[in-house]
């Protein structure tokens, strides 16, 4: 490597600008050629010729290296925007860039650093890219002008919708593959009846789920290709509108346009066949029955032809639900994938959360999902209207503008409901995704939660967060009760107001007329019951759509625009300045809480679950003036070994950070020759096989993988792994130590095979043997020939290095071989003499031990229990959560016999448990439950008196009317000239009065008790879901260690975000839906079987009928959702592991792989969501035939019996059998769907009754006093632990002596148990057997809360959580800011605070992302000090710290901690040889335990060995 001052020419000599490749046409063009006119064979050729061509001078230039990145991937409409940017824009946008390669500098090219051929391909390129284009649109017969996609062929024909037109036959006989919904091959009528779900419903039955579960989603649903055809929409919107302008909206209806309107062509239909019945069928029958001379036979045709037209609206309604389903589920996984991309494809997230991205996948998709379906029911609603007011006005005269008058003004009203829906949402959405981001930052940092007895703080927080959501959860919900309860009486209330007006302007008022209005006004109900649901759902949905354009219209990652084109050079840098922000960012506002101003993110050490994020604030803009790279300038040749050391914070690993794209480019060039690799300072790691983890989607060689395997010293931890490589990871590598992790992510950048290889600090987690092993047969011998950047603080590994760069606040001062900089006056000299001088001060030195690790594995050998073991004591950042890097590793056992093991385990390497799947019916015991929530049974029984007596009121209208217009003129005998005779007019009534007041009344009534009931019902249910949050909430918190360690995190905020989201809204919503209409079905049943006694007959075969439905097939229903909801949790998972990976993902370009995987798991998802709903559709058309089958029976009983009935009587029963019309397959669908949505009721009280306790927190009679631990004197007696009750002993009789203030080092190899003393410790897990005293008292009497509260731990893995820099200190509170500062001050942190512009109320984004590692580490320490905990316990305290700063750290320790005892573990032989004693763990045993001189002296000690073999290492970095 060439010095980092080089000169500036020959640093821009090996840069030249990287081209863009076309897209192949031929790709995009496929699914298109069918509806053009041209040769299809000829076209093929001609492009395959012009492509064979290009690439094959492509595969040439990038011959020498297979992985190398190719920019033809970009999209066409990307490049095309490229093209329209203009020079200013260009030059503000990539600086000093010249993107043309006509402009090389004639002196570059000559320099020979840059290929001339490569300019000569690169204009060749471009001659066949143009003639590509040319070809294709003259094939194609489009213009030049005319941008060629797959959209732009499609509209030349209706070829594309080919496959679609045949599901217009009648039958089908093509049968679909086995695995296949089986919808994609039905006929019309099929599908009009989703008779295909009849076998699937049977088979579900009697054989249960397991029939379906091998079913997939049909091809034309997949994510794929709905996510791809929605990104070209979305390409294609922003390409023509700009990202301001561009409406996620206007894609989405362009993405469904013609199947949105042929459903709406079927909903208008449905509702034609509907108004048709009241209005012309049953109008004549009642003409025909009020005339007293009705012909039977025309009434038996009348009958007839009610039912014909019942049957075509259920057909027609079904067909357009089925049209409904199938575009919301594109759409859904069009929304996903398209999101899901995004995600991966972004340079960081901004103000986003893992929490807010979990939102938008599973809420604000279903909300989507929502207005696809339910949204176009909205239309109908003018028209039949329109048409309302043409009938009623041939019937009534200019009455009928009062009737369509009232339902006007429904339609402001409704607005109202919209608008007031959508800003609660909005509320509501950001406080949701405040308390699941929470939820997930508790989660991930559970294990310090603990130690720290820190539970109720986040309780109180969460508990708060909760109350603010429940506040406007209640104010929408209102409203939204308002507007449910009030759109069945809207037709009421309408015929109420018109007939109070007809009659008393001296109209007269037959039952003929008063019946068929109320008739067509119920038949009008559903367009208007449904509405209240459109209205919302697209309220809703538009509320997603913009936070799904916010971030699809986030910035991206970016490839380096320059290429390195001198084969001498893998890596070049040439004045290369980076930072993290790009744009200015607001300041803060009042409370301190604001944007992120006086410090660059780093986020080089890995797996953020939020990329870089900042809290939202209002406040003056201030800009980000402080690069967080400056000036970077070098040429690293290829197959070089470079160390880059430096302070904390200086800029290591956000150099690496730049040359993975992930820091945007301020100045300067950068450029990698060749692909890369990438190991983070905190391993990240996925839940799957060891191999899996390994391998990472490449191909297994067997020798490449075990060569890797020995190299990364990982062979005798496979020997010891239940399933050896093929044992499961848990979620974040919680059964791994934190060395295992380490190697297992080692072990996978090596088998990569990539070309460049960056490492950030790869050996701080692992053990001085191991580490020597691993630097010298992997980093030196492994990695032989491969370009290196190896970031380190472990100094002794500099010298074997070809190239040390140290750096300083983000610059390379210092650059060359460490020869070279040891024999100069430097910096970087100073360090390393200082740094072994006070080794030998100490009598040590700093890190490796000579030799082969196998012979130190026999001398170090490890208990490794044979299964799982749960996180321990490090905390983890960036998404990953607390857990110690050194502990035991969770699935292997070198105690037990084979036998033993087969007998012990159950479960194989499988350390995940499975979701929990109840069967059947949801029981009694979770409607208690619910109930008892709620609040009881007698709030239950007055919610459920309050829902009667409202729907009676709007009975009792319809039966007062009847009643009055039996009344007639009450016998009042009139005189016209003449002529005397009884009057028939009920103008006429003496009471007339008596009758309109009590008629009129009711809408006060109904008014008054519909506005009680909806308030009352939306407390009863928000207090019942808030009670089951804060009981399931309450009962996790206190859950032990290993539920968190076996159950996904993905699994417990699918629970706290999905599932409460069914039981905060759609719950209620159904549920009241439910009871409301079936006091309505219960009424009108009542009504018709007294008017028409002869219908109980026809009634019994039906409700018999409706039975068999309901107990065969409702539970195929039920099982459908229940997996629909089961399925969610691996989506969440993956989302999850994705976004804490992504720099990974990004490094290894396995990007395509992951969506491939996420689009898998949708489609999983989303096959049995889809069956779910259909199925509901399949049960409600069966439901219709019923209610159909009521209105023609009450018709027929009508018709028999019309001597023995008034016609006002007829009426009253005929309109309330047609109010049945729909009501009653949608109450059923509801009663159906609301236990449905109670098995997420049922998954939440899981936790609330399955799940086991931890010890109490406090116990009253056994409290240690208040100023215990006094003295800090521990004793470990006959002690054994295992971390579940089927494994193998961690610690194995431990019997100690720590004395009081004593200072212990602890060491060990990984897994030797040092951790585990810990875990004992602060009894994350209670013991097997023997005790632990502090202080004289047996720590096992007492409360958690009183123990845990008393001592203090330094986590390896340093916890910060989102809050402001105070907030991470002092929690609770409780100390001065003086305080806080001098804490800050001991730790050599205080600088850094002070740097920031809000100081202690800066705000800390989620994981500490805005720190580095070290300044994290130091951060806790100043925590640890405030504690003031007699006990302390350091975990490897200082790995991520630079030596200069952890001498600094150590005396700090020193002097602050004199007066406490303390438990040092450490790698780092140098920070354990001052104290008082040395305990030497092997396999969960004590292997010695003395004082450092003693242990020195002895010729067999242990320690010794270590110590001698760190000598000679030391001897050689001087040298």
């Amino acid at each position: 490597m060439a010095s980092h001052n080089t000169s500036t020419s020959e640093t821009k000599n090996l840069l030249d600008t990287s081209h863009d490749t076309s897209h192949d046409m031929s790709h995009d063009i496929s699914g298109d050629l069918d509806d053009s006119e041209v040769d299809k064979t000829a076209m093929e050729t001609d492009l395959d010729k012009l492509h064979k061509k290009k690439h094959d001078k492509v595969g040439d230039h990038d011959k020498g290296d297979k992985s190398h990145v190719e920019h033809d991937t970009k999209d066409d409409v990307e490049t095309e925007e490229e093209e329209m940017e203009s020079d200013v824009e260009k030059d503000e946008k990539y600086g000093s860039l010249e993107l043309d390669f006509c402009e090389i500098d004639k002196d570059e090219s000559a320099a020979g650093l840059i290929i001339p051929d490569a300019a000569i391909d690169r204009r060749r390129d471009g001659d066949i890219d143009d003639r590509v284009d040319d070809l294709t649109r003259s094939l194609l017969g489009l213009e030049g002008g005319v941008e060629v996609t797959p959209m732009s062929a499609s509209r030349r024909g209706f070829r594309k919708y080919n496959e679609a037109l045949k599901g217009a036959l009648p039958i089908r006989f093509k049968k679909s593959a086995a695995e296949e919904i089986p919808s994609s091959t039905a006929g019309f009528l099929s599908l009009m009846t989703f008779s295909w779900q009849t076998s699937m419903m049977w088979n579900i039955y009697r054989k249960g789920i397991e029939h379906v579960q091998h079913m997939r989603i049909g091809p034309r649903e997949q994510s794929h290709t709905n996510s791809e055809r929605l990104r070209r929409l979305w390409q294609q919107e922003l390409s023509r509108r700009g990202p301001k302008n561009a409406s996620f909206i206007r894609v989405v209806l362009l993405f469904i346009r013609t199947r949105f309107l042929i459903a709406s062509v079927f909903i208008l239909l449905t509702v034609a066949a509907q108004f048709s019945v009241p209005a012309f069928i049953l109008h004549r029958l009642l003409s025909h029955l009020n005339s007293g001379n009705l012909d039977t036979k025309l009434g038996i045709g009348l009958v007839v032809a009610l039912g014909a037209m019942e049957l075509g609206r259920a057909l027609f309604f079904a067909l357009a639900w089925y049209y409904n389903y199938t575009t919301g589920v594109r759409v859904r996984g069009a929304t996903m994938g398209l999101l899901y991309q995004k995600v991966l494809r972004l340079r960081n997230l901004g103000d986003k959360t893992v929490g807010e991205l979990v939102n938008l996948l599973n809420n604000d998709a279903q909300r989507i999902f929502d207005a696809v379906v339910i949204g176009p029911l909205m239309l109908p609603g003018p028209l039949v209207l329109l048409a309302g007011l043409i009938y009623m006005l041939w019937l009534i005269g200019p009455w009928a503008f009062v009737t369509v008058g009232t339902f006007v003004a429904f339609y402001p009203f409704m607005f109202l409901v919209s608008h007031l829906t959508n800003y609660y949402r909005r509320r509501c959405i950001v406080i949701t995704d405040k308390r699941v981001r929470m939820m997930n930052e508790l989660l991930t940092c559970i294990k310090l939660i603990k130690m720290y007895a820190w539970e109720k703080s986040f309780a109180k927080t969460i508990s708060a967060i909760r109350a603010e959501e429940r506040r406007f959860l209640e104010k929408g919900a209102y409203v939204q009760s308002i507007s449910t309860a009030t759109a069945p009486i809207v037709p009421v209330m309408a015929s109420i107001f018109t007939f109070l007006a007809y009659v008393l302007t001296g109209n007269e008022l037959t039952p003929v007329i008063a019946f068929t209005i109320i008739s067509v006004l119920n038949s009008m109900r559903f367009t208007l019951g449904v509405l209240p649901f459109a209205v919302k759902s697209v309220a809703d949905a538009k509320v997603s759509f913009k936070r799904y354009k916010d971030i699809l219209l986030m910035d991206e990652m970016e490839p380096h625009r320059w290429q390195v084109f001198n084969d001498r050079y893998a890596v070049v840098m040439n004045h290369a300045t980076y930072r993290w922000d790009k744009e200015p960012v607001k300041n803060s506002d009042k409370n301190g809480k604001g944007k992120q101003n006086g410090k660059p993110f780093r986020p080089g050490q890995e797996e953020n679950e939020r990329l870089h994020s900042t809290d939202t604030g209002n406040g003056d803009v201030t800009f980000v003036d402080t690069p967080t790279l400056r000036d970077i300038t070098f040429n690293i040749e290829k197959g070089k070994l470079v160390g880059i050391c430096g302070s904390v914070g200086c800029g290591k690993s956000s150099l690496l950070s730049a040359l993975l794209g992930r820091l945007i480019n301020v100045s300067g060039k950068t450029a990698i020759q060749g692909s890369t690799a990438y190991v983070s300072q905190q391993a990240w790691i996925m839940n799957t096989s060891v191999r899996e983890n390994i391998l990472f989607g490449e191909e297994y060689d067997e020798h490449r993988y075990a060569s890797v395997v020995e190299a990364c010293c990982l062979v005798e931890d496979f020997g010891d792994f239940v399933d050896g490589d093929m044992t499961e990871i848990g979620e974040r590598g919680i059964n791994l130590s934190g060395g295992q992790k380490q190697r297992v992510s080692l072990a996978r950048a090596v088998y990569s095979n990539k070309a460049v290889y960056l490492l950030d600090d790869p050996l701080s987690a692992v053990d001085i043997h191991i580490g020597r092993h691993i630097f010298s047969q992997c980093i030196r011998k492994l990695l032989k020939g491969k370009t290196v950047l190896f970031v380190t603080h472990q100094l002794q590994y500099l010298s074997e290095c070809d190239n040390v760069m140290f750096m300083r606040d983000g610059m390379i001062v210092h650059a060359g071989t460490h020869q070279q900089l040891m024999a100069e006056d430097t910096d970087y000299s100073a360090l390393i003499k200082m740094f072994y001088s006070q080794d030998k001060k100490k009598g040590g030195s700093q890190e490796s031990l000579e030799g082969r690790p196998k012979s130190i594995h026999k001398q170090f050998s490890v208990d490794r229990p044979d299964l799982m073991r749960q996180r321990t004591l490090s905390s983890g950042s960036r998404g990953e959560p607390p857990q110690t890097h050194r502990q035991t590793s969770v699935m292997s056992s070198r105690t037990m016999s084979v036998e033993e093991e087969k007998k012990e385990q159950s479960g194989g390497g499988k350390l995940i448990v499975a979701e929990e799947k109840h069967q059947g019916r949801v029981g009694l015991p979770m409607y208690r439950a619910y109930l008892k929530a709620a609040g009881g049974y007698m709030v239950t029984f007055l919610t459920l008196l309050l829902f009667l007596v409202a729907i009676a009121t709007q009975s009792f209208a319809n039966w007062w009317l009847s009643h009055w217009l039996n009344q007639g003129s009450g016998n009042t005998t009139v005189t016209d000239g003449n002529l005397t005779y009884v009057s028939r007019s009920i103008s006429d009534n003496p009471n007339l009065h008596f009758y309109t007041s009590i008629y009129g009344a009711s809408i006060g009534a109904m008014i008054i008790t519909t506005a009680i009931r909806a308030f009352i019902f939306m407390k009863v249910t928000l207090r019942a879901s808030s009670n089951m949050h804060n009981l399931i909430f309450k009962k996790m918190m206190a859950s032990p260690m290993k539920f968190f360690d076996t159950t996904p995190v993905g699994r417990i905020i699918n629970r706290f975000s999905s599932d409460l989201d069914e039981v905060d809204v759609r719950l209620p919503s159904a549920s009241e839906m439910l009871i409301q209409n079936m006091f309505l079905i219960t009424f009108s049943l009542v009504i018709i079987a007294v008017v028409l006694p002869w219908f109980l007959i026809a009634l019994v075969p039906l409700v018999g009928f409706f039975l068999v439905l309901n107990a065969v097939f409702t539970s195929g229903v039920r099982e459908l959702m229940r997996m629909n909801l089961i399925t969610k949790s691996p989506v969440v998972s993956h989302v999850t592991a994705s976004i804490q990976g992504i720099t990974t993902i990004h490094a290894f370009n396995k990007t395509q792989q992951f969506i491939e995987k996420f689009q898998e798991l949708i489609d999983k998802n989303s096959c049995y969501f889809h069956l779910f709903n259909c199925s509901n559709r399949w049960l409600a058309f069966r439901l219709d035939l019923i209610s159909g089958s009521v209105v023609a029976f009450s018709g027929l009983c009508v018709i028999l019996s019309y001597e023995h009935i008034t016609p006002a009587q007829a009426g009253l029963a005929m309109s309330f059998a047609i109010q049945m019309t729909g009501l009653f397959q949608f109450s059923v669908r509801q009663a159906i769907d609301c236990e449905a949505k109670f098995v997420a009721v049922q998954r939440l009280m899981t936790y609330s009754k399955d799940v086991e306790s931890e010890a109490p927190a406090v116990i009253k009679d056994k409290r240690p006093p208040a100023d215990w631990p006094k003295p800090g004197e521990i004793i470990f007696d006959k002690y054994k632990m295992r971390y579940r009750d089927n494994l193998p002993l961690a610690l194995k009789g431990l019997s100690f002596k720590i004395r009081a203030k004593d200072k212990v080092g602890i060491v060990g190899r990984s897994g030797s148990g040092k951790s585990s003393l810990g875990v004992a410790l602060f009894r994350l897990v209670e013991p097997d057997s023997g005790t632990i005293y502090i202080d004289n008292i047996n720590i096992a009497t007492i409360g958690l809360e009183d123990l845990r509260s008393r001592l203090a731990i330094i986590p390896q893995d340093p916890v910060l959580f989102v809050g402001t820099v105070r907030y991470n200190l002092d929690p609770f509170g409780l100390h001065k800011d003086s305080d806080l500062w001098e804490a800050l001050e001991k730790c050599h942190v205080k600088d850094t605070i002070l740097s920031l512009e809000l100081k202690l109320d800066h705000m800390v984004v989620e994981n500490g992302e805005n720190f580095s590692v070290g300044e994290r580490q130091l951060i806790c320490m100043a925590r640890a000090l405030l504690r003031n905990s007699k006990i302390l316990m350091l975990d490897e305290a200082t790995a991520a710290i630079d030596t200069e700063t952890d001498s600094l750290v150590q005396q700090t320790i020193k002097d602050t901690f004199s007066e406490c005892t303390m438990l040092i573990i450490a790698h780092r032989l140098n920070t354990v040889l001052g104290c008082d004693k040395i305990l030497v763990m092997e396999d969960g045993k004590v292997a010695e335990y003395g004082r450092p001189k003693d242990l020195l002296q002895s010729k067999t000690s242990k320690f010794k060995t270590m110590m001698e073999a760190a000598d000679k290492q030391g001897e050689s970095v001087v040298s």
